[in-house]
């Protein structure tokens, strides 16, 4: 990460790792190799693979969760997805990266084996570290691709219930986003890895090459993850909208009935509510509770009927 003329850089050499946050006259100083920042700086860059003279760049795009006040009523499950941008330098004997971000990334692990000596990672070349911090960020999308496969799985016992609503429909939708951002992360990251195998380098040595094919097969699975979780969404999508027009049949079929019992109602009602002086009901003692019951009859043959032809 540049940030008041610093960089946040991981260095490696043959013989001894170094974390540091540094200016970059300190790196002059050091009579290290110094690499022109200029693409690295540029956010957000698609990840790639690009070969220079005597170094490689990568630019890669990595995801977390983070959870706060704010999104946790929009997000009962997961977080808020983060994503950084990290630009790599590959050279003969060291490794430079530079983070977007300074609150955190997905290079914990890589941090504790460099402090503790753990695995290979001191005594392998620079190209070994580079894979390590490559795995780092594919490793880091599977939890972000489980909080989503969770919040997948509540919306569509949502979409099927009795509380499904507008906000339902919401989450859905910003559920299809972050699948959507997740997608162009992994995607070009599996080209990346591809390429980084097929690279004819000698920064990268055969025995890196096998561990590289471990990073691509874990970005197919991530990448299939995330297609299958978009294919789900939108079937719960398709779900949810008919299991709403479902609903609103229900309720046009209740109101329909109703409408219809009070046709022959209003019928009736009309033809003793004209003004004609010569009406011989309109004397009768009987007339008013006739006239009613034969209302009630009326309604209560086609309510029978309704349900013996199952439509109430």
């Amino acid at each position: 990460m540049l940030r008041q003329g610093a960089l946040t850089i991981l260095l490696a050499t043959a013989s001894s790792v170094l974390v540091a946050n540094q200016p970059r006259e300190a790196l002059h100083n050091r009579g290290e190799a110094v690499i022109p920042p200029v693409p690295a700086l540029n956010v957000p860059q698609r990840p790639k693979a690009e070969r220079f003279d005597k170094h490689l760049f990568l630019v890669m795009r990595t995801m977390r969760l983070e959870r706060s006040r704010a999104t946790a009523a929009a997000r009962p499950t997961g977080g808020e997805i983060v994503d950084e941008q990290i630009s790599a330098f590959l050279g003969p004997e060291w490794v430079v990266t530079i983070q977007e971000r300074s609150d955190g990334d997905c290079f914990g692990a890589v941090r504790e084996a460099i402090r503790h000596g753990r695995g290979r990672v001191r005594e392998a070349g620079p190209d070994y570290l580079t894979y390590l911090l490559v795995d780092g960020v594919v490793d880091a999308y599977f939890p972000v691709l489980d909080a989503l496969a969770e919040q997948m799985q509540e919306l569509e016992e949502e979409a099927l219930g009795s509380t499904s609503s507008q906000q339902t429909l919401l989450r859905l939708t910003r559920l299809r986003h972050d699948l959507i951002a997740v997608r162009r992360a992994v995607w070009p990251m599996r080209e990346e890895v591809t390429i980084l195998q097929r690279e004819e380098s000698p920064l990268i040595t055969a025995e890196t090459r096998v561990f590289l094919r471990d990073v691509y097969d874990h970005a197919v699975q991530a990448l299939e993850v995330v297609e299958s979780l978009r294919e789900t969404a939108v079937s719960v999508m398709e779900m949810f909208l008919s299991t709403q027009n479902q609903r609103l049949n229900e309720v046009m079929k209740v109101l329909t009935v109703i409408s219809t019992l009070f046709i022959p109602l209003t019928f009736i009602a009309s033809i003793y509510g004209m003004n004609f002086k010569h009406m011989p009901e309109l004397d009768w003692r009987y007339g008013y509770p006739a006239v009613l019951g034969v209302m009630l009859l009326a309604a209560g043959a086609m309510i029978g009927y309704f349900k013996k032809r199952g439509w109430w």
